[in-house]
């Protein structure tokens, strides 16, 4: 059989190179971000760096990587709305569709 290249994404937040299925897909549509499994452009986020920003435990590392991920989007979304709700609100909704 033959060796296929896997098709790596890069994370926005951290960099790192990844394989499509360790990411979350988005998209800004009308200041909105969205979940996004179309052809087209889009962006990527890794679930470590979800986790981290979300975690509620370590408010001092969750601070940093809280700003570092509003960064991230507003470079990618060019403007600035209440991204980090909206992501919330993503996540939830694709972890709760994850476990069913």
């Amino acid at each position: 059989m033959a060796n296929l290249k896997k098709c790596l994404r890069t994370c926005i937040v951290c960099r790192s190179k990844l394989e499509k299925v360790d990411l979350l897909r988005l998209r800004c549509e009308n200041k909105k971000l969205v979940p996004y499994n179309n052809y087209g452009r889009s962006f990527y986020i890794c679930n470590q760096c979800l986790d981290v920003c979300f975690d509620v435990t370590d408010e001092t590392k969750n601070l940093k990587s809280i700003k570092k991920l509003e960064k991230s989007l507003f470079r990618e979304c060019k403007n600035k709305d209440e991204y980090l709700v909206q992501l919330k609100e993503i996540l939830t909704h694709v972890r709760k569709s994850k476990s069913l």
